[in-house]
């Protein structure tokens, strides 16, 4: 499996963070490489090499503008560079294990699933089914899916579990296996990149998103205040 650690390399603080990410690898034996992001100012270029097209329009903007389909050009960079990771995961016929610079390990990841995607990672006040029912992630799915099931027992439960929700909550840790990157592939190539975070059961198939209970990888958004992904 491969493990990287995405950071904005023209950003100190963001080189930083995934330093601290790449020592607390250490401990639990991951072999971790830093993997630079595709910077803001150059999507035109990375979405012409990558023959995608944008599903935003990308803006100086901290919120994304679903009526006028206009979204972060931060975020959008980073959804561009999970999509390469997507890609080498397929190319390789290899799992990638992706997190986000203020992570860092708590705990040993698990095994990846082919066809899956295993978020393994949490911020500290997520780590309760009461606290992630009430997420944005969780109100949409409450708004759209409303007949859709939550367990709210899942964090009584140990290992790699079905994911609560519909779609991730989170990508500053998460596991994707080959043939799930398959499947993002062909989604974002079919209706064009937008950001990382959303991933879905309905992109990788029903019953493919999982979570690590405990998890693994903690996440504290150190420098989320700058916006750099």
């Amino acid at each position: 499996m491969k493990a990287v650690c995405v950071y904005t390399k023209q950003i100190s603080q963001s080189k930083n963070a995934a330093d601290r990410c790449l020592k607390s690898s250490y401990k639990y034996n991951i072999d971790l490489e830093l993997y630079p992001s595709v910077w803001h100012e150059d999507i035109d270029s990375a979405v012409k090499d990558l023959n995608i097209n944008l599903k935003y329009k990308p803006v100086k903007s901290h919120m994304t503008d679903f009526a006028n389909k206009t979204a972060p050009c931060t975020r959008i960079a980073n959804g561009i560079t999970h999509f390469k990771l997507y890609r080498h995961a397929v190319k390789f016929d290899e799992a990638v294990m992706i997190l986000e610079h203020d992570a860092y390990f708590i705990g040993q990841p698990p095994d990846p699933i082919d066809d899956g995607i295993i978020q393994i990672s949490c911020t500290k006040n997520q780590w309760n089914s009461k606290n992630l029912y009430q997420c944005s992630r969780a109100n949409k799915m409450k708004k759209y899916e409303p007949n859709r099931h939550y367990d709210h027992n899942w964090d009584k439960k140990t290992g790699i579990i079905k994911h609560p929700l519909s779609g991730m909550n989170a990508t500053a840790g998460y596991i994707v296996g080959p043939k799930a990157a398959q499947k993002m592939v062909e989604y974002i190539e079919r209706d064009g990149v937008g950001f990382a975070d959303r991933v879905r059961s309905a992109h990788i198939g029903e019953g493919n998103l999982y979570l690590q209970s405990p998890q693994s990888v903690m996440c504290d958004h150190i420098v989320a205040s700058i916006g750099v992904i």
